[in-house]
């Protein structure tokens, strides 16, 4: 059986596939390192203080052994593999090490993903574990586009260079409307939209990657949850005059930018309610006033706005475009969100929009053989 695990900052996801990759359990544990962390597994669910991912492994192990599953293969997700690690990797102590030198560049992700691909090496021993990377899509990106107007010299030294990320969820979403509109992978020019607490646009002409919003690292591009997307560099520069330290305006583009930056909320449901939008079965408890609906409504403004700049620029890579295509948590169950984002592009107005589910961790599993 093959073992699938997604870890994010405070979650851990798995999935058990068979050889066929049919999906036969799974299940998610939230909120990992907080009080009352929710476990939802196919065949249980409860409410428990899980206090990191090394016990909430042993959870999902402790799981599996009780209904028998024997694992023979784990995958995991790693975000950046920066330019050394372009396809599916063995795990062990070195490669691990050798990944880590990466963790800078996607903070919020790989040293959770391999401190997790740790505690399973010696969870599940005498097994391989495989790393796959969110950057491995877009390998096929053209030189002009990979390459940043730098010093050429200086670019190449330290491996500067557009990586891009959330591959799995743009090549889900490039299988799954490849099955929606019967026609060849080869054959489709699509616009990818990953909208969740991060976010990022990809173009994909003749099913290959061919520009994404992300860059160097997962903090570039459209404007996300907690992180400010793309700012002029000056920026940095000019706060480090300031007097802030580098790790202060690095934790302030990484945590406390975007959306939450802009309206000091951290849901994005509780945003939408702000602006006048209702969300079935949510029940806010924020306390609403004048300044705190006047910044909810600017948020949601920059938002929407940023995610239309980015499909605007990229519609003029293509003659003819087949479908914009969402996915994520807010692009699947977010309606207003799509209907906000495609109602004044005009040049959109006959090309279908379609909302995929996207599987990642069947993605990771097909992508990492």
């Amino acid at each position: 059986m093959y073992l699938v695990i997604n870890s994010g900052s405070t979650s851990l996801k798995f999935k058990i596939f068979d050889e066929q990759l049919k999906k036969l359990d799974f299940g998610i544990i939230e909120k990992i390192g907080q009080d009352h962390s929710i476990i939802e597994f196919k065949n249980l669910k409860e409410t428990k203080d899980v206090s990191s991912h090394k016990q909430a492994l042993v959870i999902v192990k402790n799981y599996l052994d009780a209904k028998k599953i024997i694992v023979t293969k784990m995958i995991h997700r790693i975000v950046h593999g920066g330019d050394k690690f372009q396809a599916p990797v063995k795990l062990n102590s070195k490669t691990i090490k050798e990944i880590s030198k990466y963790n800078s560049l996607a903070p919020l992700h790989n040293p959770i993903n391999l401190k997790t691909a740790e505690h399973s090496l010696n969870l599940w021993k005498n097994i391989n574990h495989v790393g796959v990377f969110d950057t491995m899509f877009f390998k096929t990106l053209p030189e002009k586009v990979y390459s940043y107007p730098i010093n050429y010299d200086i670019g190449k030294k330290y491996g500067i260079r557009k990586f891009g990320f959330h591959g799995f969820s743009h090549y889900g979403m490039l299988q799954e409307v490849s099955k929606k509109l019967n026609k060849k992978v080869n054959n489709l020019n699509i616009i990818t939209c990953h909208l969740g607490g991060g976010a990022s646009i990809c173009a994909i002409k003749n099913g290959k990657a061919i520009e994404i919003s992300m860059g160097f690292s997962p903090s570039s591009g459209v404007m996300m949850m907690t992180r400010s997307g793309t700012i002029d560099h000056e920026i940095i520069f000019y706060l480090l005059g300031c007097g802030l330290k580098t790790q202060e305006i690095k934790d302030i583009l990484n945590y406390t930018s975007g959306l939450f930056g802009i309206s000091k909320i951290r849901d994005l449901r509780d945003i939408m309610i702000l602006c006048g939008y209702k969300i079935p079965g949510y029940v806010s408890h924020l306390k609403m006033n004048k300044n705190l609906k006047k910044n909810a409504q600017l948020a949601l403004n920059m938002f929407i706005y940023s995610i239309q700049r980015q499909i605007s620029s990229y519609i003029t890579l293509f003659d003819k475009i087949d479908a914009i295509v969402f996915s994520g948590g807010i692009g699947e169950r977010n309606k207003d969100i799509r209907n906000l984002i495609l109602k004044d592009l005009k040049i959109l107005k006959n090309i279908p929009s379609i909302v995929v589910k996207c599987d990642e961790e069947k993605y990771m599993l097909m992508l990492s053989k």
